[in-house]
């Protein structure tokens, strides 16, 4: 069975053991959440999923700590690693160790959806921001969304509403599933990437069962987040993202639509989410 939230069940275990007791190398949740007062609310998480991100990786967390201590609030970054073959997983470990507010572990599979599911169970904080590791996106996102969870249960930032600097086929791609979403469900947002998205972690739990292995967990979130008639707001953030994608595109997309059917259907029909249980 899952933990007490739903998120952290017997798969938590092995991750736990190669980065301590508790999954990290400090205080511990307690510690953290006792600086940001008893109901999380002044602290902030921020999750990234990490493949293959060795070369980024040291100096990116480096940039991006420096940017949270200058927030003034007490935080964590939890580093979930999937399927990565290079030094990320050492290399994270490393970094982990020598600052108790970065939380790293490895899952031995590709999937940025089960590393954000993972990563949820290690989340000291109830407002939640997931980042790409590449910091592509305008860390001026993580202020803003930080502002409006205070009264919104989840923040989109949207590259369409602000500025993107992208290959024309990533750019093309991305429209065309915005559009499928449009037309299947009746959703009018315009971002369905990983990073630069805000959650409240009580959210993200009680719609657990949408949280899938792959991609499309941001996609399934969103549109329950909105048939629920929860606080959505979409605000427009600056991206420039020159590197090669994580994915193969073209898998990613059969993927991604299979996973918008599979959400339409289930919708229609009134089912429940399909990964309740662990992953």
């Amino acid at each position: 069975m899952a933990g007490v939230d739903g998120l952290t069940g017997p798969g938590l275990r092995g991750p736990q053991a190669a980065a301590g007791v508790d999954g990290l190398t400090g205080p511990g949740l307690r510690g953290l959440q006792a600086a940001a007062g008893v109901d999380g609310l002044t602290g902030l998480t921020v999750f990234i999923p990490a493949f293959n991100e060795a070369g980024l990786m040291r100096a990116n967390l480096a940039r991006l700590t420096g940017f949270l201590e200058g927030l003034g609030r007490p935080f964590q970054i939890v580093v979930g690693s999937n399927g990565s073959f290079d030094p990320t997983p050492r290399l994270g470990a490393e970094l982990a160790a020598a600052d108790p507010r970065i939380v790293f572990f490895h899952l031995p599979r590709k999937g940025p959806g089960a590393a954000f599911r993972e990563g949820l169970g290690r989340a000291a904080f109830e407002k939640i921001i997931s980042l790409d590791m590449d910091l592509s996106t305008d860390l001026a996102f993580i202020p803003r969304a930080l502002n409006l969870l205070d009264d919104h249960d989840l923040v989109i930032g949207s590259k369409r509403l602000g500025d993107q600097r992208r290959s024309w086929i990533r750019i093309t791609s991305s429209g065309l599933f915005i559009l499928a979403a449009r037309l299947l469900l009746g959703l009018d947002y315009r971002d369905y990437s990983l990073g630069a998205k805000g959650y409240r972690r009580s959210l993200v739990r009680e719609l657990k069962g949408w949280v899938g292995p792959d991609t499309s967990y941001v996609l399934n979130l969103i549109f329950w987040a909105h048939r629920l008639d929860r606080r959505v707001i979409e605000i427009p953030v600056f991206c420039h993202d020159d590197r090669r994608s994580r994915f193969n595109l073209a898998r990613e997309g059969v993927s991604r639509l299979s996973r918008l059917l599979q959400l339409w259907y289930r919708a229609r029909r009134g089912l429940a989410g399909p990964w309740e249980g662990d992953l």
